[in-house]
Protein backbone atom coordinates (compact mmCIF):
# COMPACT_ATOMS: atom_id res chain seq x y z
CA UNK A 1 0.00 0.00 0.00
CA UNK A 2 2.49 2.75 0.71
CA UNK A 3 4.10 1.35 -2.54
CA UNK A 4 0.87 2.53 -4.30
CA UNK A 5 1.01 5.56 -2.30
CA UNK A 6 4.15 7.24 -3.38
CA UNK A 7 3.63 6.24 -6.56
CA UNK A 8 0.32 8.13 -6.67
CA UNK A 9 1.94 11.08 -5.21
CA UNK A 10 4.36 11.05 -8.06
CA UNK A 11 1.82 10.69 -10.84
CA UNK A 12 0.22 13.76 -8.71
CA UNK A 13 3.18 15.75 -8.79
CA UNK A 14 3.34 15.10 -12.57
CA UNK A 15 -0.03 16.37 -13.30
CA UNK A 16 0.49 19.46 -11.56
CA UNK A 17 3.56 20.32 -13.22
CA UNK A 18 2.30 19.69 -16.82
CA UNK A 19 -1.21 21.76 -15.90
CA UNK A 20 0.48 24.67 -14.29
CA UNK A 21 -1.03 27.19 -17.09
CA UNK A 22 -4.32 26.09 -14.80
CA UNK A 23 -6.19 28.26 -12.02
CA UNK A 24 -5.28 27.12 -8.64
CA UNK A 25 -8.71 25.60 -8.20
CA UNK A 26 -8.68 23.67 -11.05
CA UNK A 27 -5.09 22.65 -10.36
CA UNK A 28 -6.36 21.41 -7.40
CA UNK A 29 -8.80 19.34 -9.09
CA UNK A 30 -6.66 17.54 -11.18
CA UNK A 31 -4.03 17.01 -7.75
CA UNK A 32 -7.71 15.20 -6.26
CA UNK A 33 -8.62 13.43 -9.12
CA UNK A 34 -5.39 12.01 -10.45
CA UNK A 35 -4.58 10.88 -6.36
CA UNK A 36 -7.38 9.12 -6.94
CA UNK A 37 -7.45 7.76 -9.92
CA UNK A 38 -3.82 6.48 -8.94
CA UNK A 39 -4.86 4.56 -5.90
CA UNK A 40 -7.61 2.63 -7.66
CA UNK A 41 -6.81 -1.50 -7.01
CA UNK A 42 -5.43 -2.74 -10.04
CA UNK A 43 -6.03 -3.16 -12.94
CA UNK A 44 -8.03 0.38 -12.23
CA UNK A 45 -5.67 2.17 -10.89
CA UNK A 46 -2.57 3.99 -12.59
CA UNK A 47 0.23 3.10 -9.56
CA UNK A 48 -0.28 -0.34 -10.00
CA UNK A 49 0.58 -0.17 -14.36
CA UNK A 50 3.40 1.76 -13.47
CA UNK A 51 4.84 -0.21 -10.56
CA UNK A 52 4.76 -3.09 -12.95
CA UNK A 53 6.99 -1.41 -15.31
CA UNK A 54 9.16 0.47 -13.03
CA UNK A 55 9.19 -0.92 -9.63
CA UNK A 56 8.79 0.62 -6.35
CA UNK A 57 9.75 4.31 -6.11
CA UNK A 58 11.98 4.60 -2.41
CA UNK A 59 10.24 6.59 0.57
CA UNK A 60 12.86 10.30 -0.03
CA UNK A 61 10.78 10.50 -3.56
CA UNK A 62 7.81 10.09 -1.97
CA UNK A 63 8.28 12.93 0.52
CA UNK A 64 9.76 14.86 -2.60
CA UNK A 65 6.54 14.26 -4.48
CA UNK A 66 5.08 15.75 -0.82
CA UNK A 67 6.60 18.81 -1.34
CA UNK A 68 6.40 19.35 -5.03
CA UNK A 69 2.61 18.92 -4.74
CA UNK A 70 2.34 21.69 -1.98
CA UNK A 71 4.67 24.12 -4.00
CA UNK A 72 2.28 23.61 -7.28
CA UNK A 73 -0.89 24.03 -5.18
CA UNK A 74 0.36 27.35 -2.75
CA UNK A 75 3.13 28.88 -4.55
CA UNK A 76 6.10 28.23 -2.12
CA UNK A 77 7.73 25.53 -0.77
CA UNK A 78 7.10 24.13 2.66
CA UNK A 79 11.08 24.39 3.32
CA UNK A 80 13.67 26.42 1.97
CA UNK A 81 14.77 26.11 -1.42
CA UNK A 82 18.71 26.02 -0.17
CA UNK A 83 17.76 23.13 2.17
CA UNK A 84 15.97 21.38 -1.67
CA UNK A 85 18.65 22.38 -2.97
CA UNK A 86 21.09 20.94 -0.44
CA UNK A 87 19.03 17.47 -0.39
CA UNK A 88 19.47 17.30 -4.05
CA UNK A 89 23.00 17.83 -4.37
CA UNK A 90 23.32 14.99 -1.32
CA UNK A 91 21.24 12.85 -3.21
CA UNK A 92 22.96 13.13 -6.75
CA UNK A 93 27.25 12.66 -5.10
CA UNK A 94 25.57 9.65 -3.25
CA UNK A 95 24.43 8.15 -6.25
CA UNK A 96 27.63 8.79 -8.00
CA UNK A 97 29.55 7.16 -5.82
CA UNK A 98 26.60 3.97 -5.46
CA UNK A 99 25.23 3.00 -8.72
CA UNK A 100 28.47 2.60 -10.49
CA UNK A 101 30.22 0.75 -7.65
CA UNK A 102 26.98 -1.50 -7.52
CA UNK A 103 27.21 -1.93 -10.65
CA UNK A 104 31.33 -3.85 -10.76
CA UNK A 105 33.22 -0.76 -11.16
CA UNK A 106 35.49 -2.09 -8.01
CA UNK A 107 34.99 -5.20 -5.90
CA UNK A 108 33.43 -3.66 -3.47
CA UNK A 109 29.39 -3.74 -3.21
CA UNK A 110 27.63 -0.75 -1.57
CA UNK A 111 24.39 -2.11 -2.38
CA UNK A 112 25.00 -5.22 0.15
CA UNK A 113 25.68 -2.87 2.85
CA UNK A 114 22.02 -2.35 3.07
CA UNK A 115 21.34 -5.49 4.15
CA UNK A 116 21.03 -4.63 8.07
CA UNK A 117 24.73 -4.01 7.79
CA UNK A 118 26.09 -1.59 11.14
CA UNK A 119 28.40 -0.01 8.42
CA UNK A 120 26.00 1.69 6.70
CA UNK A 121 23.93 3.05 9.43
CA UNK A 122 26.50 4.38 11.34
CA UNK A 123 28.18 6.05 7.96
CA UNK A 124 24.40 7.45 7.60
CA UNK A 125 24.03 8.45 10.99
CA UNK A 126 27.36 10.75 10.33
CA UNK A 127 25.88 12.15 7.68
CA UNK A 128 22.65 13.03 9.08
CA UNK A 129 24.35 14.96 12.29
CA UNK A 130 26.40 16.31 9.64
CA UNK A 131 23.48 17.86 7.59
CA UNK A 132 21.61 19.15 11.07
CA UNK A 133 25.01 20.68 12.29
CA UNK A 134 24.71 22.60 8.59
CA UNK A 135 21.11 23.40 9.47
CA UNK A 136 20.07 21.07 6.01
CA UNK A 137 17.42 19.45 7.89
CA UNK A 138 15.21 18.96 5.14
CA UNK A 139 18.34 16.34 4.28
CA UNK A 140 18.38 14.70 7.84
CA UNK A 141 14.63 14.36 7.76
CA UNK A 142 14.96 12.21 4.35
CA UNK A 143 17.25 10.27 5.69
CA UNK A 144 15.73 9.50 9.39
CA UNK A 145 12.45 9.02 7.57
CA UNK A 146 13.93 6.40 5.23
CA UNK A 147 15.72 4.12 8.17
CA UNK A 148 12.29 4.49 10.07
CA UNK A 149 10.32 3.34 7.04
CA UNK A 150 13.15 0.41 6.68
CA UNK A 151 12.65 -0.38 10.34
CA UNK A 152 9.33 -1.65 10.07
CA UNK A 153 9.87 -2.77 6.50
CA UNK A 154 7.11 -0.51 5.13
CA UNK A 155 8.41 -1.43 1.06
CA UNK A 156 8.82 -4.92 -0.50
CA UNK A 157 12.76 -4.38 0.01
CA UNK A 158 14.87 -5.24 2.35
CA UNK A 159 17.84 -3.28 1.47
CA UNK A 160 18.35 0.04 3.29
CA UNK A 161 19.06 1.47 -0.49
CA UNK A 162 16.12 0.89 -1.87
CA UNK A 163 14.60 3.14 1.28
CA UNK A 164 16.89 5.83 0.06
CA UNK A 165 17.46 6.39 -3.38
CA UNK A 166 16.31 5.14 -7.03
CA UNK A 167 17.20 5.81 -10.60
CA UNK A 168 13.84 7.93 -11.30
CA UNK A 169 14.61 10.22 -8.18
CA UNK A 170 18.20 10.92 -8.93
CA UNK A 171 17.28 12.11 -12.32
CA UNK A 172 14.48 14.19 -10.72
CA UNK A 173 17.31 15.74 -8.81
CA UNK A 174 20.03 16.21 -11.27
CA UNK A 175 17.10 17.96 -13.43
CA UNK A 176 16.72 20.10 -10.90
CA UNK A 177 19.53 21.10 -9.48
CA UNK A 178 20.27 22.09 -13.28
CA UNK A 179 17.39 24.20 -13.60
CA UNK A 180 17.89 26.26 -10.47
CA UNK A 181 21.45 26.80 -11.83
CA UNK A 182 19.89 28.21 -14.79
CA UNK A 183 17.07 29.76 -12.73
CA UNK A 184 20.02 31.63 -10.82
CA UNK A 185 22.39 32.81 -13.89
CA UNK A 186 19.35 34.28 -15.59
CA UNK A 187 18.67 36.14 -12.12
CA UNK A 188 22.16 37.38 -11.52
CA UNK A 189 22.58 38.50 -15.57
CA UNK A 190 19.08 40.46 -14.54
CA UNK A 191 20.27 41.69 -12.03
CA UNK A 192 23.35 43.32 -13.70
CA UNK A 193 21.41 44.53 -16.44
CA UNK A 194 19.20 46.78 -14.03
CA UNK A 195 22.37 47.67 -12.36
CA UNK A 196 23.79 49.53 -15.44
CA UNK A 197 20.89 50.86 -16.54
CA UNK A 198 20.16 52.88 -13.38
CA UNK A 199 22.30 55.65 -14.46
CA UNK A 200 20.28 55.75 -17.91
CA UNK A 201 16.95 56.74 -16.06
CA UNK A 202 18.56 59.04 -13.91
CA UNK A 203 19.64 60.82 -16.78
CA UNK A 204 23.30 60.24 -16.12
CA UNK A 205 25.81 58.38 -18.55
CA UNK A 206 27.54 55.43 -16.83
CA UNK A 207 31.28 56.29 -15.89
CA UNK A 208 33.92 54.05 -17.42
CA UNK A 209 35.49 52.03 -14.47
CA UNK A 210 38.86 53.23 -15.56
CA UNK A 211 38.41 56.96 -15.32
CA UNK A 212 36.59 56.62 -12.29
CA UNK A 213 39.52 54.87 -10.70
CA UNK A 214 41.62 57.46 -12.12
CA UNK A 215 40.02 60.67 -10.39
Amino acid sequence: MISELICALVLTAMALRITTWLAAPWRALVAGVTLLVSLLPFPWGLSGWVLSYLSDFSITTGLLALVAIQHRLTGHYSLPVRELRAACLTLVVLALWFYPMSLGSSYADPYALGFGDTLLSGILLLVGLFAWLSRAYASCLLLVAAQVAFRFNLLQSDNLWDYLIDPWLVSWASGWLIRDRLLRVRENRAERLAGQAVPAVNGAKPVPVATASEG
